[in-house]
């Protein structure tokens, strides 16, 4: 293993050709949350400000609404036909709408006894202080965010970018712990996009791009699923190259698709660099 500037382990080209994936990743987002009513409700001003009491519980804390309840519900009895075996690793994010979700999940698809592991780097991407902040000053930070997602963070938050750091430490474990076999995971929707991002090695635009698109949309109780073999050949890769991306709550089944891993040379670099304008400076170009 190399350490990288991040101070992050990451593996070697010899390294990582000797690892093999999962079979399945499968990442399911927790159902819709008390927490998600209310930020659409401001969202949409259909609420002034947030209600009593509302901004002095953790985002940790948000439990699921009655939908989240049943959307887990509906999400558990479909997976049980697409896993009839169930899994052979399950993990869930510290946040209480996740373990909430992972157990209704769970309950709902008949795996009564299996073992559910908690871990807190799953969790959602901390917007610190966002909800306190002054209207005008939540306004500027989500143009900021619009501007740059990747890079932007909120006041004692965490940017998307060390979330995607985060995401890196999973791919990592599933390689070096997980090999051929069918991990469950119940987390968040900016978790699962830095993790499909990751996986991808995506950039910041094509992330913003593909995830601002109906088949990137990461609703409550999405299910993704990653896989190592073809599904139209059944041949067994070693590595997560197929996606496939469903809500069964909403009644959406998607199909395989393989995860586009895009490499640049330097002319395609400059056409990306070129749509960004130059700042005019005027003199302070011209200094020796």
């Amino acid at each position: 293993m190399e350490k990288s500037q991040y101070g992050s382990l990451r593996m070697s080209a010899t390294t990582e050709a000797r690892l093999r994936m999962p079979s399945r990743m499968v990442l399911i987002r927790h159902g819709e949350s008390q927490g998600n009513i209310v930020q659409k409700a401001i969202k949409k001003k259909k609420i002034a400000a947030y209600p009593e009491g509302f901004n002095e519980v953790p985002d940790r804390e948000f439990r699921l609404s009655k939908r989240g309840q049943e959307q887990a519900k509906t999400t558990g009895s479909w997976l049980k036909t697409q896993y009839p075996n169930g899994f052979d690793i399950i993990y869930v994010s510290d946040h209480i709408r996740a373990r909430e979700t992972a157990a209704l999940v769970c309950e709902s698809a008949g795996w009564h006894d299996c073992q559910i592991r908690i871990d807190p780097l799953l969790g959602e991407r901390s917007w610190g202080n966002f909800q306190t902040a002054h209207e005008h000053k939540r306004d500027a930070l989500m143009a900021l965010r619009k501007r740059d997602p990747l890079h932007a963070a909120f006041p004692d938050g965490e940017s998307l970018l060390f979330t995607r750091l985060r995401a890196r430490n999973l791919i990592q474990k599933a390689a070096t712990q997980f090999a051929d076999k069918r991990v469950l995971i119940f987390s968040h929707g900016e978790y699962i996009e830095a993790f499909w991002s990751e996986l991808a090695h995506w950039s910041t635009e094509k992330s913003v791009e593909f995830f601002h698109s109906n088949a990137g949309n990461v609703r409550n109780c999405q299910v993704v699923e990653f896989s190592n073999s073809n599904p139209h050949t059944l041949s067994d890769e070693g590595l997560l190259r197929w996606v496939k991306s469903s809500c069964p709550y909403f009644e959406i089944y998607g199909q395989w698709s393989e995860l586009s891993y895009r490499k640049f040379n330097p002319r395609e670099l400059l056409e990306m660099v070129n749509k960004y304008p130059h700042l005019d400076l005027g003199s302070l170009e011209n200094r020796e």
